[in-house]
C-alpha cells in the first residue's frame, strides 16, 4: 500500500498558542510513520461564519485536503472546557469527504487535567462528521512543562501514548482507504 496521507490539524489561530511547539513535533512523527502529512493550519483558513472565507480559493484547497486525507490528527488546546470556535468554523466548512476516516487526539493544555474534556466534545463533533475516533488520545498537561522549546515532549510516557495512537490511526487507515475506494 502507498504511503498514507495523514494531514496534521492545528486548531487555534490565538497569538502565542502554545500547541504550535506539540503540532509541530505531532507532525514530524506522523512524516515519520506515515510520509504522506502536512500541518493544516486554522490560521490559514479565517473564517467570519460557517463555509466565509477572506477567499474561496483558501476554502476549495481545504477541501481538497481533505478529500486528499486517509486520516487526521487533531491537536487542539482546551479553552473554557471546550474546543476553539474558529476549529468548529473549519471543520463545519466540509462533511461529505471527512466520512469514514479515522481521527486521532491531541489536546494542550495548561492545566492538570491536559484537555480531557475537549478531546471528549471533539470524539461527538467527529462522530456527527462520519469520522472514526481512535483511542488513546494524547493529552499534554501543563505544556509549558511538558514540551521543551524545540516543541519536543519532556515525557517519554507522552511520546509512547502517541506511538500507541498512531498505530490505531494507522490501522484504522490502512482498512479503511481501501474499502472507500472500493465503495
Amino acid at each position: 500500500m502507498p504511503d498514507l496521507f495523514i494531514p496534521v490539524l492545528l486548531g487555534t489561530a490565538r497569538p502565542g498558542r502554545q500547541s504550535e511547539l506539540v503540532a509541530a513535533h505531532i507532525l514530524d512523527n506522523v512524516k515519520q510513520r506515515f510520509g504522506g502529512t502536512e500541518l493544516v493550519d486554522v490560521a490559514d483558513f479565517p473564517m467570519s461564519a460557517t463555509g466565509v472565507t477572506e477567499s474561496a480559493a483558501k476554502l476549495d484547497r481545504y477541501r481538497e485536503l481533505v478529500s486528499a486525507a486517509d486520516g487526521f490528527v487533531l491537536v487542539v488546546p482546551e479553552y473554557n472546557h471546550g474546543y476553539p470556535g474558529e476549529l468548529k468554523l473549519l471543520l463545519d466548512a466540509e462533511y461529505h469527504a471527512y466520512g469514514r476516516k479515522p481521527v486521532g487526539f491531541v489536546s494542550v493544555s495548561s492545566g492538570m487535567i491536559g484537555g480531557a474534556r475537549v478531546v471528549e466534545q471533539l470524539r461527538l463533533l467527529t462522530a456527527a462528521l462520519r469520522m472514526v475516533p481512535v483511542s488513546p488520545a494524547v493529552h499534554v498537561s501543563n505544556v509549558a512543562d511538558a514540551v521543551t522549546a524545540d516543541g519536543r515532549f519532556t515525557s517519554e510516557s507522552l511520546d509512547d501514548v502517541l506511538a500507541e495512537m498512531l498505530t490505531e490511526l494507522d490501522w484504522y487507515a490502512s482498512v479503511l482507504a481501501p474499502a472507500r475506494a472500493a465503495s
